[in-house]
């Protein structure tokens, strides 16, 4: 318990020193019960371990701050954990940190770095860090390719093997391929792949990887489905025949050795849902299962986990509104509503969401006067989510909102606008 009180201060207390700065800074507390038949299915234990078959609690608070210029994006991220198990080994509890940076070098390029640790215990002690180079490809405004590699350190500590406590270390150089596209802003497609250098390229020996589909609703709902396979393989050498008969001479059963790759394969797939209760508290549930396939013994394992709970997120109101869009919606003598965007910067302005099905570059807001940008669109009474859009010497990006708008979670790491049309 005192690594995770250390850690919430520590990181409560970076937060304060980061939002003097007037970075950008949420808070989250992640509250969930849930059951796994394998604790490699626990989202925070993962390892594999197939008799702890119980129910587990979480507790969790993670700080997110970002900063974002015209060339650089630097975003850090803590999280305290202590998730009980309701039997056996006790209470699994710690936390982690995570620092990500990339600079743009042209409007499709950037290079980077991100690194992280973390440590956590229950009846034995993880410590694991890692660091890794980055290239990011944006290939069109809504689809990016991300290509990572680097050194990852992990140690264990009071390990039981064979019923001895042991600690055990080692080393990885592991890579990353990571791509994500929005067909359109109600959809978005991922996917990764993951190995270790040392078998590169061939993949085969050992990679880990996943395809995901999200479909976001109206007012944030989501719904999320992945899939994912895990192969690793060795090789094992066996001696069969020889030694048998009588006489020893001529006719009898002879010694042979012959080397068996065998392939462990580890098919996962897993849905989850969210639904805002309201602007802070959102409601998420998440079931997953897995096969284990080993082609030597043909043994085949199936194991399941479910969890829900409610998640609390709040923002500190920030000082500045300096390059934030502040739209201000009303209905014309035309039965229209009239919206007028209040925003300090350059390039052309649009207004996307549900009422043109997100269609871009979307509606133009006409600049009526310095810093204000006007526009009248016709509406239905009902609730509509939106974005406002800025192109600049050819390339797009959504301008964040400033404070007092009314927005919710577009389920993708940023915020919709919401209107309500009497």
């Amino acid at each position: 318990m005192r690594i995770v009180l250390v850690t919430v201060i520590l990181l409560l207390s970076i937060s304060n020193e980061l939002l003097a700065q007037e970075w950008d800074t949420v808070f989250s507390v992640d509250s969930r019960l849930g059951y796994s038949t394998n604790t490699y299915l626990n989202p925070y234990y993962g390892e594999w371990d197939r008799s702890q078959n119980v129910g587990y609690g979480v507790l969790s608070g993670i700080v997110q701050t970002s900063w974002i210029d015209d060339q650089n994006i630097l975003d850090l991220t803590g999280l305290a954990v202590v998730e009980p198990l309701f039997e056996g080994s006790g209470t699994w509890k710690g936390g982690l940190g995570l620092v990500s940076y990339r600079r743009k070098i042209t409007p499709s390029f950037s290079v980077g770095v991100e690194g992280g640790g973390s440590h956590f215990n229950s009846s034995f002690s993880r410590s694991m860090g890692w660091i890794q180079p980055k290239l990011v490809w944006s290939v069109t405004p809504f689809s990016q390719l991300k290509l990572k590699a680097g050194s990852n350190f992990r140690s264990y500590q009071d390990y039981m093997v064979d019923s001895v406590s042991t600690t055990v270390s080692d080393r990885s150089e592991l890579y990353a391929i990571e791509f994500e596209t929005w067909p359109s802003f109600n959809w978005k497609f991922s996917s990764g792949l993951y190995g270790n250098m040392d078998a590169f390229p061939a993949i085969q020996e050992g990679f880990s990887s996943f395809i995901a589909l999200s479909r976001l609703f109206r007012e944030g709902a989501k719904i999320r489905v992945k899939m994912g396979l895990e192969q690793y393989q060795n090789e094992q050498t066996v001696t069969t025949g020889g030694g048998g008969g009588f006489p020893p001479v001529g006719g009898g059963p002879q010694e042979t050795t012959e080397t068996i790759r065998e392939t462990n394969r580890i098919f996962k797939l897993g849905v989850e849902g969210s639904v805002p209760v309201n602007k802070r508290i959102t409601a998420f549930v998440h079931a997953q299962g897995l096969r284990y396939n080993a082609t030597t013994t043909d043994q085949n394992i199936n194991d399941v986990q479910i969890s829900g709970g409610i998640r609390l997120s709040l923002q500190p109101k920030s000082r500045k509104n300096k390059g934030k869009a502040s739209p201000d919606w009303n209905s014309n003598s035309n039965n229209k509503q009239q919206v007028e965007i209040k925003y300090s910067g350059d390039g052309r302005l649009y207004v996307v969401g549900d009422f043109n099905n997100w269609n871009r570059p979307g509606i133009p807001l006409v600049n009526v006067e310095k810093d204000f940008y006007r526009a009248s669109i016709e509406l239905p009474p009902g609730s509509y989510e939106y974005k406002i859009l800025k192109i600049e010497q050819g390339e797009e990006n959504w301008i964040d909102f400033a404070e007092g708008t009314y927005t919710v979670d577009d389920g993708f790491g940023g915020q919709n606008a919401l209107l309500l049309v009497q």
